[in-house]
């Protein structure tokens, strides 16, 4: 059993289990549920959405990832809450030790980025930046009091340098990889007409791209790199987005619960079914490996202080609301 922990807007992300074969069983499960249940059964814990966590409920999530892990045989938990880093923390961190060649920013900070075009996004979402790129200082500093005057919080927001490359004319690729327990794989990569890539767009680049990607998923290519990009941000579960530039990966984000969709076996080029085929093979093939198949027994939840006044203390809690 594979239970994950987190918001009941985010089932989504993994519905599409359903429809594999070699998916594993598995149970969505919020926050909310974790931090009241009075036991918890045998399984692989996946703790998911902790970007958007705030630190009271991180360090409570924190004990029972902990407490999880103590029980020994049948009980697992991945992704430690107090651990893990943050999409702003990653990128500093990434660009501290020259892995990534551009570098960010909080908004609340004044920046004075080094160089430009720059973009703004929230820190705590997955979601599309908030700007365009920005081609200078002016710009950047309009943008940013024009959010702050919008009503959005300056320390959730992040200056970006543009890395990114064109493949063809007008056209940007991203790749990604998934982590799951040990392993790493290379996924299939997606193409869109802008620079944010956010979904794809089936078939609008050259075919040819199509056969070097083949050769990319069968060497499995770049996952020592991504693997190290995983530690670093002690992620154990989730995927990593990049690009190439000037053939170096240049990574962009970490998602903790990645939505699972196949989109691009739309394709009408039989290479790009296979390289689809067989990327979503083996993510499923590494997330079935962290089923635990076990009769445990069910364990008691952690016993904590804080734990039991935020059960009691509703008033003094969100988590219902907002898990």
């Amino acid at each position: 059993m594979i239970i994950f922990i987190g918001p009941n807007r985010q089932r989504g992300n993994i519905k599409k289990f359903n429809d594999y074969e070699l998916a594993p069983k598995y149970k969505q499960r919020t926050f909310n549920w974790l931090f009241r249940a009075r036991s918890l059964p045998g399984a692989t814990y996946i703790f998911t959405f902790l970007d958007r966590l705030d630190p009271s409920e991180r360090r409570l999530a924190g004990k029972i990832y902990r407490h999880i892990n103590q029980q020994g045989a049948g009980f697992r938990a991945l992704n430690d809450p107090t651990r893990v880093l943050n999409r702003y923390r990653l990128l500093r961190a990434l660009y501290a030790q020259g892995f990534n060649d551009f570098n960010v920013y909080l908004a609340c900070d004044a920046p004075t980025p080094k160089r430009f075009p720059v973009f703004i996004r929230r820190i705590s979402q997955s979601l599309r930046p908030l700007t365009g790129l920005l081609q200078n200082q002016v710009e950047l500093n309009q943008h940013i009091a024009t959010l702050e005057e919008n009503g959005e919080p300056l320390d959730d927001l992040m200056v970006i340098e543009f890395c990114a490359v064109e493949i063809e004319p007008g056209i940007y690729q991203k790749y990604s990889a998934y982590r799951a327990g040990g392993r790493v794989s290379l996924n299939y990569t997606i193409c869109e007409a802008n620079w944010q890539v956010k979904v794809g767009e089936i078939d609008i680049v050259d075919p040819k791209l199509y056969e070097i990607e083949a050769n990319d998923l069968k060497a499995n290519a770049y996952v020592d790199q991504m693997r190290t990009v995983f530690e670093m941000a002690n992620i154990e579960y989730g995927r990593v987005d990049f690009g190439l530039v000037d053939g170096r990966p240049q990574v962009y984000e970490i998602n903790f619960n990645p939505e699972f969709r196949t989109t691009e076996s739309l394709s009408q080029v039989e290479r790009r079914k296979q390289n689809v085929a067989l990327a979503v093979q083996r993510r499923f093939e590494a997330v079935a490996a962290l089923d635990i198949n076990t009769t445990t027994k069910r364990c008691p939840n952690l016993k904590d202080a804080e734990l039991t006044a935020f059960r009691w203390r509703f008033w003094r809690n969100y988590a219902p609301q907002r898990y």
